[in-house]
């Protein structure tokens, strides 16, 4: 294209400007600058065509008149010198460019092959760096959990079955890491959930299970483990899970629970976290046995030997009995209850300090007639009974209370969080006037 542009506009002009023969008398011939450009700038090839493209348009003129005297030798070289010279620079200058442009492409090549060497080292050292830290949190990790397992299975064999579920519920993040797991405890036929980590609104997760449901059949009837990865169980799971299995006590065979993992990362589904996890429902099941014929033994007994509170199995009994005698003369009988919200985002042994904690609370604020129980769930919770205390009479003593929760229990362990409620258990008659 610009051999065309330049050899067009020089032939426009010597056709109309100058003497229509090529410029053959000029020197040096305009011609040239074709020739030298084309050469540097793109090599022999490019030059040579110019040389080519300038010696055809030289010559188609005829080559003029020969001169008096010239011979044949001498006019073939006024003919040709041109056209050879134009030659020689086109090759010299050619291969002087194309030369550079070896040079130059074999820099870029090297060039290009040292970054990409760089690269592949920088990535190198990224992938090494990711596996050492990788390998810190693991040993790390590894350290922790042992550590924390440790202290879970130290809680697994109390005997408050509350306690038992707490350390269970550690044990099962230390050794399996699920992203949600529940625990279920059986009772009156039913598995009904007692912990649930990592469960949000809106999970399709049953909260209990009764003797109609295929997965009540499998664990309490049939006392199976079930496994999402075998089609038959991940039919009985039916959505509500990827692994569950009974709390059982191999040597009596009384089940008490199961537990249950909703999610679990697809890294750690795998042979070893299985058999971890039939192992801890086996050891959970002995140690919430134990623990829970422990309670039974000690059901009738009036003092909770831990917290000091009154036991829950006295609790029915001072019940009926105040009930009784404020029908029978004529006073109020009412009922507080503490409910332990943040059990879950405690440690195991702050969860110890609760109920000593809410014995010092209550003992501040109660009367000498008052009497302060284990509840439903000891360990979590609380109840109050509180004779000749009108319903009317409750706001006061539940704000003096919240101020000794803070002042006793708040102070040490800041994290947990309670809900109160009050009950009425029996209302005095008003005196007839007159």
């Amino acid at each position: 294209m610009e051999l065309l542009l330049f050899f067009s506009l020089l032939m426009a002009y010597d056709l109309t400007l100058g003497g229509s023969d090529r410029f053959a008398d000029l020197c040096p011939h305009p011609f040239w600058i074709a020739v030298v450009l084309m050469s540097v700038q793109y090599g022999t090839s490019h030059g040579l065509l110019a040389a080519l493209f300038s010696s055809v348009l030289l010559l188609s003129t005829g080559g003029g008149e020969s001169q008096y005297g010239q011979d044949a030798f001498e006019q073939l070289y006024a003919l040709s010198i041109r056209p050879l010279t134009w030659a020689i620079a086109a090759v010299l200058l050619g291969l002087l460019q194309d030369r550079h442009r070896s040079e130059r492409s074999n820099l870029w090549k090297a060039m290009a092959s040292a970054e990409t060497r760089a690269d592949v080292i920088a990535r190198a050292y990224e992938n090494v760096n990711m596996a050492k830290e990788r390998l810190e949190i693991q040993v790390a990790g590894q350290l922790k959990t042992v550590v924390s397992s440790f202290k879970a299975a130290k809680e697994m064999e109390h005997a408050d079955p509350s306690m038992v579920l707490s350390g269970t519920r550690d044990m099962i993040r230390s050794v399996i890491s699920p992203e949600m797991f529940s625990i279920y405890i059986l009772d009156e036929q039913k598995l009904t959930v007692m912990v649930k980590s990592g469960w949000k609104e809106g999970n399709s997760y049953k909260e209990f299970y009764t003797s109609i449901d295929p997965i009540y059949q499998a664990i309490v009837g049939e006392k199976r483990f079930l496994m999402v990865s075998h089609h038959a169980e991940r039919e009985i799971l039916g959505g509500q899970g990827m692994m569950a299995g009974p709390l059982i006590n191999r040597e009596t065979g009384n089940i008490s629970g199961m537990i249950k993992i909703e999610q679990l990362g697809f890294m750690d589904f795998n042979i070893t976290s299985v058999e971890n996890f039939k192992a801890l429902c086996e050891w959970a099941g002995v140690s919430y046995d134990l623990a829970r014929r422990y309670q039974l033994a000690h059901a009738d007994s009036v003092i909770n030997q831990d917290s000091r509170l009154y036991s829950y199995g006295f609790f029915s009994r001072q019940v009926a009995l105040m009930t009784s005698l404020g029908r029978r003369l004529n006073f109020e009988v009412s009922l507080m209850i503490v409910r332990l919200e943040s059990a879950e985002e405690l440690t195991l042994e702050e969860q110890r300090q609760i109920p000593v904690l809410i014995n010092k609370a209550t003992a501040e604020v109660m009367r000498n007639t008052d009497m302060a129980f284990d509840y439903e769930t000891p360990g979590f919770e609380f109840a109050v009974l509180l004779p000749a205390t009108p319903a009317e009479n409750m706001s006061f003593v539940l704000k003096k209370f919240d101020q000794a929760l803070a002042q006793h229990v708040l102070a040490v362990v800041p994290r947990a969080r309670f809900n109160m409620t009050t009950q009425t258990l029996h209302k005095a008659k008003k005196a007839k006037e007159g």
